[in-house]
């Protein structure tokens, strides 16, 4: 029974890590992809636009989701250095 319990959270640790390095890859193009399903970006920004509009929000979203991908790739790097014996 023990064998069992292990070998299953085992594989969702890998279903895991295998997510992560899709998130990890992708997740990036997340923001990028809403924004431009909304409209943004079809001109060129000049830097006063860029800090009144909403362009900021973008670029603070693709930051956000490369550092969950971070913290997801280090939540999976812990699990499975913790099954180690």
């Amino acid at each position: 029974m023990a064998t069992a319990g292990c070998n299953e959270t085992t594989q969702r640790i890998a279903l895991l890590e295998r997510v992560s390095d899709l998130f990890d890859r992708f997740g990036r193009l997340v923001p990028l992809a809403i924004a431009f399903l909304n409209g943004w970006p079809t001109e060129i920004k000049f830097y006063p636009d860029f800090v009144v509009g909403n362009a900021w929000k973008v670029f603070l979203s693709c930051i956000l989701y490369q550092l969950a991908a971070f913290a997801l790739r280090r939540a999976v790097t812990f699990a499975s250095g913790s099954l180690d014996p």
